[in-house]
């Protein structure tokens, strides 16, 4: 039977080892397949597969009687291409690493101020925080974001050069704000990172890696993105020497929920879909508020120097600070 399906089997056995015991249900199946193939009876395999994560016990009969009769890779779902977000290169690395520079900078910041700490996040799924700054009973949300694809239209759309904006999902925003409070961006500008990445790691998959990595840019499947969320961790962890080395040198900049959303509502023309005619002629779909970096943001190291003197309730206090002003309350 291997002879006849050695590439599903090469698959199956890269998803066992470099997955373990991932929910995705492509490596449920995978261990399933395999127990087959040592023997195991069908029924038997097939109830290790439902139980790690895969469809149903009769659905899971079913798919490992198609593995045997037409090969591993027959059962698999295929991934529909929609566009970049499909390919986890274009976006979860990106992130990822990003992640990774903030949390060595977190980790410093901490070391240098006694009582600080920080909590990491991202375990608990994809939500609006990364990582939370904790001192005595106060915290300081933070979402750590990597902008990596220039908006060249920003000077015609928005008002602002290209290489001085920043995009924030006005949704995002507002649910920060209405759930967190005084919630922080901490954002990477970096157009260059996906060309090193896609030069880059390639050379760091070692052979198993490498087919799990063309499985999850081919098929996709129930709980695919535990899996690639694992894949990509245990890459930037294993290679964290060789990635960091590309790209520890750019900068950080800084900006609150509640600023964000403060200027949708004075500059409507940073938001398309909202202060712009003909929107979806020039834009993504989504409906983001433009920053500007040199007059919106602060460097994260003024960031850090103000917390490791005055501590976290300094940044609280500056991003709940309120004003007065008059403002138009029209009663028609």
């Amino acid at each position: 039977m291997a002879r006849k399906d050695e590439g599903g089997v090469e698959a199956a056995k890269a998803l066992a080892e470099v997955f373990g015991n991932s929910p995705w249900e492509a490596v449920a199946l995978a261990h399933g397949y395999l127990r087959v193939l040592k023997g195991e009876s069908e029924d038997a395999a097939a109830r290790v597969s439902y139980e790690m994560g895969a469809a149903t016990l009769t659905a899971s009969r079913q798919l490992l009687k198609r593995a045997v009769k037409e090969g591993f890779l027959s059962v698999l779902q295929r991934r529909d291409r929609t566009g970049s977000a499909e390919n986890p290169v274009t976006k979860l690395f990106p992130a990822a690493i990003t992640e990774q520079r903030f949390l060595e900078l977190a980790d410093d910041l901490c070391t240098s101020r006694k009582g600080l700490s920080y909590s990491d996040d991202r375990q608990a799924g994809h939500s609006l925080t990364d990582f939370t700054l904790r001192e005595g009973e106060l915290e300081l949300p933070v979402n750590v974001k990597n902008a990596g694809t220039r908006f060249e239209k920003a000077a015609e759309l928005v008002g602002l050069d290209p290489n001085d904006c920043i995009p924030i999902p006005a949704y995002k925003a507002y649910g920060a704000v209405e759930k967190l409070g005084p919630l922080i961006y901490v954002i990477s500008v970096d157009y260059q990172l996906i060309g090193v990445l896609d030069s880059l790691l390639p050379k760091l998959f070692d052979e198993r890696e490498r087919v799990a990595w063309d499985l999850l840019n081919s098929y996709a499947g129930a709980r695919v993105r535990k899996a690639e969320d694992a894949f990509v961790s245990r890459i930037v962890k294993r290679h964290w020497d060789k990635i960091g080395a590309r790209v520890k040198d750019n900068p950080f900049h800084v900006v609150s929920a509640r600023k964000a959303i403060r200027i949708l509502q004075t500059m409507p023309q940073r938001t398309p879909g909202i202060g712009l005619r003909a929107w979806g002629t020039g834009a993504s779909a989504e409906v983001n508020v433009h920053l500007s970096i040199s007059g919106d943001t602060k460097p994260w190291p003024d960031i850090a120097d103000r917390i490791r003197v005055n501590g976290v309730s300094d940044i609280i206090t500056a991003v709940n600070h309120k004003k007065t002003e008059v403002v138009y309350d029209p009663e028609i």
